[in-house]
């Protein structure tokens, strides 16, 4: 630590102008995180502001169109962490330091003294706020997108002031495509079982088999009914299981060639809310995104009391009363729901068009730009209050 500060004093001179630093997982580049930057990019050119991820990541060429693409733990990366104004990011801030940097070190002897702004982007509509604790977290601003969000986590986190309702960067993007003749089945993970985020951890987790997760997925993805039921209406499911969880389904068989597992790269995920017909969820807040487009939205809660005591906090959300499509709880009543939806012509429902339009504090694509303008604002104040 003691050389990264000689290093920051000796290159000062060459920061004289703001450096913001976006990021998201150190591998992906396919949520808030690239949607603000893209935004930056091309409606402010010349700011400095530097998107870092793995130089072998899939994402990695693609984002070096836009420009100032850096990879992650490189020399320049380090050298504009000592220099950030704006750390953003859509999952976590330690996602932004270098492998080579020791984070107890980092946040005690290094983070204070830079004194960058500590943006989390969000990557979804917060439902869980007991989750997100101030004094864990240090966020100088945090994303909302609905009133009863902001309120909820000003009651329980500990942020006040920090919480900035936008709107989220990605919906800018959130537009109607054409329907693809598909429903869209995506999961969230579980703490207690076996996943990404825990590997090369001593922790022990239930068994993946056998567990409520594993029999409904694989009940649906094998179900000779759903089989019948999209070869009837001329429809495919493609199912989405959680990146901490996806390891899980590397060799997953379904029963029908209407049936198909894939692990999205890039904005592969949006592209698929946006042109799926039907979308079905057990937890996931891409269900707020499914919603915002107008998709009906299933909700198959088939552990809701498991994940409600094992993985989630509470939430200010509730399903019944506020969510934007029936909830189920087994497997035949997620078909019967299916079926119901198809038949229909997948059409959402009018009292679930309200209960979009009441939630959500903006319905335009200037998310990125609100975003902008309040960091802008922060800085500014910053600024004033040093003099």
């Amino acid at each position: 630590m003691r050389t990264l500060l000689l290093v920051r004093l000796i290159t000062r001179p060459l920061f004289l102008r703001r450096v913001w630093i976006v990021g998201e997982r150190s591998d992906t580049a396919q949520d808030n995180g690239l949607h603000f930057f893209r935004y930056v990019r091309r409606s402010h050119p010349r700011r400095r502001v530097y998107y870092v991820i793995e130089k072998d990541s899939p994402e990695f060429g693609k984002l070096r169109r836009l420009g100032n693409v850096v990879e992650h733990s490189s020399w320049r990366h380090q050298l504009f962490m000592l220099h950030a104004d704006v750390l953003s990011d859509a999952f976590s801030i330690p996602y932004l330091i270098p492998r080579s940097w020791d984070r107890f070190d980092y946040h005690y002897h290094l983070a204070w003294r830079i004194g960058a702004l500590r943006v989390f982007l969000q990557h979804g509509v917060h439902t869980s706020p007991a989750a997100l604790q101030r004094r864990t977290t240090g966020y100088d601003m945090v994303v909302t997108s609905a009133s009863r969000e902001t309120q909820a986590l000003r009651e329980v986190s500990g942020y006040d002031e920090q919480l900035t309702e936008t709107g989220l960067a990605r919906y800018d993007a959130l537009l109607p495509a054409h329907g693809s003749r598909t429903v869209l089945f995506i999961t969230t993970w579980r703490r207690y079982l076996p996943s990404r985020v825990f590997a090369g951890q001593d922790r022990r987790t239930d068994t993946f088999e056998g567990s409520s997760y594993e029999r409904f997925t694989s009940g649906l993805l094998q179900s000779r009914r759903l089989h019948h039921v999209l070869e009837r209406h001329g429809y495919r499911l493609v199912f989405v299981p959680h990146h901490n969880l996806a390891d899980q389904f590397a060799d997953v068989q379904s029963s029908s060639d209407h049936v198909q597992v894939v692990e999205p790269t890039g904005d592969g995920i949006q592209r698929l809310v946006r042109s799926c017909d039907v979308f079905i969820t057990d937890h996931s807040s891409v269900h707020f995104d499914a919603a915002y487009l107008g998709k009906p939205v299933i909700y198959a809660r088939f552990d809701r009391e498991e994940y409600e005591t094992r993985h989630a906090a509470p939430s200010w959300f509730d399903f019944e009363r506020e969510g934007f499509g029936p909830v189920t709880q087994t497997l035949e009543q997620t078909l019967d729901e299916l079926e119901r939806v198809l038949s229909g012509g997948c059409l959402q429902q009018q009292v679930y068009q309200e209960r979009v339009q009441r939630l959500f504090t903006y319905h335009d694509q200037h998310n990125a730009e609100r975003l902008f303008e309040a960091i802008e604002a922060r800085l500014a104040q910053r600024a004033s209050d040093l003099r």
